[in-house]
């Protein structure tokens, strides 16, 4: 990772495993991951793509919203977006928001390969 990227992709067989190396998702670091994230896709076509946001404490609205975008379009072309290890108080803002409805959330990569 470069002291400018946000994600760094981590190899995998099944999927396309994408870390988010920030702690916080503010308004720049939520730009550049939603530009990484759709880079690294054009680089692994078909494979569902994973987030590993185990890293991550806060995420504000707009950086959750921006999540939902980036799912909805993948999925327009047949592609599932994954969120995974997501921190306890990150999980429970998407359920107050009922964003769990529209993101898919998995406990591990494991767990979403093996559910898949």
């Amino acid at each position: 990772m470069s002291d400018s990227s946000v994600t760094e992709v981590k190899p995998h067989d099944k999927v396309l495993l994408i870390e988010v190396c920030k702690r916080t998702l503010n308004d720049i670091s939520t730009r550049a991951l939603i530009d990484e994230v759709y880079t690294a896709a054009g680089q692994y076509p078909k494979k569902p793509i994973v987030l590993d946001l185990s890293r991550v404490k806060f995420a504000p609205s707009v950086a959750l919203g921006s999540l939902v975008q980036l799912s909805k379009s993948f999925q327009i072309d047949g592609r599932r977006v994954v969120l995974v290890s997501v921190d306890r108080r990150l999980r429970d803002s998407i359920r107050v928001t009922r964003l769990d409805k529209i993101l898919e959330i998995h406990g591990t990569v494991e767990d979403f390969i093996s559910a898949a």
